[in-house]
C-alpha cells in the first residue's frame, strides 16, 4: 500500500456520465501497489532513450462513438457496440518509480451489464490450442457449426462464437494459400491432391489386405484394384489407370473415417468406415454424396443435400466385412435409411400405376 500515488485526475462528471445506468464503482476502488513491468518503460521519441514513463488508460470495449468511413454516405456497420461508455481506469506509476497504481476515474457503465461473456471479443478469444484444434478441423472439412461443440467438450467455459471460428478458420487458409489468388491455390491442390489420395488409398489397401482380399471376392480383383492405383509421373494415365469410385467406396470410407453416399441409376447406397468406432455425436459425422453422371464419371454432390435427408440403404458388404466395433455406424441414421425407403416404396408403386 503507498499514499505518494498522484490521485488528481478527471471525475465521473468529466466523462459525461450524467445519467449512469449502472455503477461499478465500488468494485474499482483500491489504493493496492502492483509491481512495476518492464515493458510499460516506453523509449523516448526524441532521445531513443528509455525510461520515460508514461501512464495507462483502460477503457470499456463500448467506449468511444462509431465513425463512419469518410466515403460513406450511408452507414452500413449497423452492428457496432460502441455506445460512448464512460468507464475508465488510469494507471500511472508511483512517486519514486517503487510500483504502479490504478486510479477510478469513471465506475458507471451508460447500459446494462450482458449477462454473459459470450459475444465479448476479449472473452471470447482463441488460445493457441484451440486455434490448432480449429485448423485440424477445417482440414478435415469438419463444418463450422460443428466446431464449437469440440470446443465445449475441451473447455466448458469457452465463450468463442461463430464468428470467431470463421474468423480463424479465414486466418488458417490464409497462412496456406499464401501469397497465391484462390485459382491458383485451387489449382494448385487438384494437382497435388490427386497423387496424394492414390498413395493414401494404396497404404489402406497394403495395410488391411486380407480384409479388402475377403471384401472384394479374391486376390484377383483385389490386384486389379491395386494396380490402377499405381500411377508414376511419367506414367500416361490410360482408361486402365483411372480410379473406379464403384470399386473403391469402402477404401475412401474406411482410409478417411467418413461415410460414402453414392448415388446412380443403377443403385443407391451407403458405405460406413470398416474399422474404426463412430464418434458418439452424429453431428460430428462428415458425409460425402458421389453421384455418377451421364454414365461415365463421378462428381461430388454432397453441398447439394439438405440436412437430415433420407440416405440409401447400407451397402451389403460392408454389413458382413465389418469390425465389431464399427457395427453401430448405421444406428444414428436409421430412421434417414427408412425414409429413403419408404420415398422409393412409393415412388415404385407411382411407376406401376401409370405403366398400366
Amino acid at each position: 500500500m503507498s499514499e505518494r500515488a498522484d490521485t488528481d485526475y478527471e471525475n465521473a462528471e468529466a466523462c459525461g456520465a450524467n445519467e449512469p445506468h449502472v455503477d461499478c464503482s465500488d468494485a474499482f476502488k483500491t489504493s493496492q501497489v502492483c509491481e512495476c513491468q518492464e515493458d510499460v518503460l516506453r523509449s523516448d521519441t526524441n532521445t531513443g532513450s528509455r525510461g520515460r514513463t508514461t501512464f495507462v488508460l483502460i477503457g470499456y470495449e463500448r467506449s468511444g462513438e462509431y465513425r463512419c468511413r469518410k466515403k460513406e454516405l450511408i452507414r452500413r456497420d449497423t452492428g457496432t457496440r460502441k455506445c460512448g461508455c464512460p468507464f475508465k481506469l488510469r494507471c500511472k506509476p508511483v512517486v519514486g518509480g517503487e510500483g504502479w497504481m490504478v486510479k477510478l476515474i469513471c465506475g458507471v457503465h451508460n447500459h446494462e451489464l450482458a449477462k454473459s461473456l459470450v459475444g465479448h471479443p476479449y472473452a471470447g478469444r482463441l488460445t493457441k490450442a484451440e486455434k490448432t484444434l480449429i485448423a485440424d478441423m477445417t482440414k478435415s472439412m469438419v463444418k463450422p457449426r460443428n466446431i464449437p461443440l469440440t470446443l465445449k467438450e475441451h473447455n466448458a467455459n469457452s465463450c468463442t462464437t461463430i464468428k470467431q471460428i470463421y474468423n480463424a478458420r479465414s486466418a488458417f487458409c490464409s497462412s496456406i494459400r499464401g501469397s497465391d489468388l484462390e485459382m491458383q491455390h485451387l489449382m494448385k491442390l487438384l494437382e497435388h491432391s490427386w497423387s496424394v489420395i492414390r498413395n493414401h488409398l494404396l497404404k489402406e489397401l497394403a495395410n488391411f489386405s486380407e480384409d479388402y482380399i475377403k471384401l472384394f471376392g479374391g486376390t484377383e480383383r483385389f490386384e486389379e484394384l491395386r494396380m490402377s492405383l499405381l500411377v508414376d509421373g511419367l506414367t500416361k494415365v490410360i482408361t486402365d489407370k483411372w480410379m473406379d469410385i464403384t470399386d473403391m467406396r469402402h477404401v475412401i470410407a474406411s482410409r478417411y473415417n467418413v461415410i460414402v453416399v453414392s448415388l446412380s441409376k443403377q443403385q443407391n447406397m451407403t458405405f460406413f468406415p470398416l474399422r474404426n468406432q463412430p464418434l458418439a455425436n452424429s453431428s460430428l459425422h462428415r458425409i460425402i454424396c458421389i453421384g455418377h453422371v451421364y454414365g461415365n464419371h463421378f462428381v461430388e454432390v454432397h453441398f447439394y443435400l439438405k440436412e437430415c435427408c433420407p440416405l440409401p440403404l447400407v451397402a451389403l458388404l460392408w454389413s458382413s466385412n465389418c469390425h465389431p466395433q464399427a457395427k453401430s455406424w448405421p444406428n444414428p441414421y436409421i430412421s434417414r435409411m427408412q425414409h429413403y425407403k419408404s420415398f422409393m416404396m412409393f415412388n415404385k408403386d407411382y411407376v406401376d400405376i401409370n405403366d398400366d
